[in-house]
């Protein structure tokens, strides 16, 4: 009787065995159904959620056809702008490129650090080279950083700029040094102090503009056309840094040499040197500037420094107008 009792719990024990390895194998399947079911769902979810290229694609257009939008709703423009946004300062006049040599063309704002720091060291030589008929040279000012200022300084200033390229254009590249000049330039954010209306017509002034085209100047006629010219470059993607760190953004000062962007940023860093990089880029020594020399540039007029092997990561000079 006792071995019989052994033997019916030992089966009992087994039964019981089974039972639990058969809800252990059970519950397993059903786990692993919920999480299967959960990542299908997650899949659908983020696929609903995520930003397609397309997408992108379509917030671009449309941002660039608000920007169109708001510069044909300015009423009042320069004549003297290029279908661009852009004033070409050349030996032949404003708008006259001399032929067969390069067109630096040159995204500005008049608080961006970066720009003074260029402008300053380039600036002089970009005259000469100009007067020599070695080079023509479009300015575009732009109101990227008014952030940066309690007064919305950069707007002002470009203003004040376009006003000078449309009545007094011999005085514009003037203007643009004079405006980085390092003891008036003001610098960004927290250590911003406003500027007023009456310094910025001295600095014009200082710069050889006439009296009465420098008062005049810092009304804001052209204020609301740089806004929305501003609008129009921050849409544009032939501006957007093409590689390295800052790839996708507009940074300022931004160049195009003959419809090239030139990697100024790279070449920098490795030269030291912003004029130096520039001559190197166009194909011009520094005893050629001013002389009948003319420069030469790669295949498509495309700048010969950084080349596509040296150019090495982006440094973080320029300031980001995004």
């Amino acid at each position: 009787m006792a071995k019989k009792k052994a033997a019916a719990g030992k089966k009992e024990i087994e039964v019981q065995k089974n039972d639990r390895k058969r809800q252990t194998i059970l519950g397993v399947i059903v786990v692993a159904v919920l999480i299967a079911v959960l990542c299908v769902v997650g899949y659908f979810i983020w696929r609903a959620n995520r930003p397609s290229s397309s997408s992108t694609t379509s917030t671009s257009q449309q941002e660039r056809q608000e920007a169109e939008a708001e510069l044909a709703s300015v009423k009042v423009k320069p004549s003297a702008a290029l279908a661009n946004g852009g004033f070409l300062v050349s030996k032949n006049g404003l708008n006259k490129p001399v032929s067969g040599v390069p067109t630096i063309s040159i995204y500005m704002d008049f608080i961006c650090p970066a720009c003074g720091e260029v402008d300053r060291d380039i600036d002089n030589t970009l005259i000469q080279m100009v007067n020599a008929g070695q080079a023509n040279v479009e300015i575009h000012p732009e109101a990227f950083l008014n952030d940066e200022s309690t007064d919305e300084y950069s707007s002002r200033a470009a203003g004040a700029e376009v006003y000078v390229a449309q009545y007094e254009p011999d005085k514009l590249l003037d203007v643009v040094r004079a405006f980085f000049a390092a003891d008036y330039q003001p610098k960004e954010s927290q250590n911003y102090k406003p500027v007023s209306d009456a310094m910025i017509t001295a600095q014009l002034e200082k710069a050889g503009v006439s009296t009465i085209v420098a008062q005049d100047a810092v009304k804001g006629k052209y204020v609301p056309w740089v806004n929305a010219q501003t609008s129009m470059a921050t849409t544009d993607t032939a501006l957007e840094h093409p590689s390295g760190q800052l790839k996708g953004e507009i940074t300022t000062p931004t160049f195009i040499i003959n419809g090239h962007y030139w990697l100024f940023d790279e070449a920098w860093s490795q030269t030291g040197s912003p004029l130096t990089s520039l001559l190197k880029a166009i194909g011009l020594s520094q005893n050629q500037v001013g002389t009948s020399a003319k420069p030469k540039l790669g295949s498509e007029g495309k700048p010969l420094f950084p080349t596509s092997s040296s150019s090495s990561s982006s440094s973080s000079s320029s300031s980001s107008a995004n």
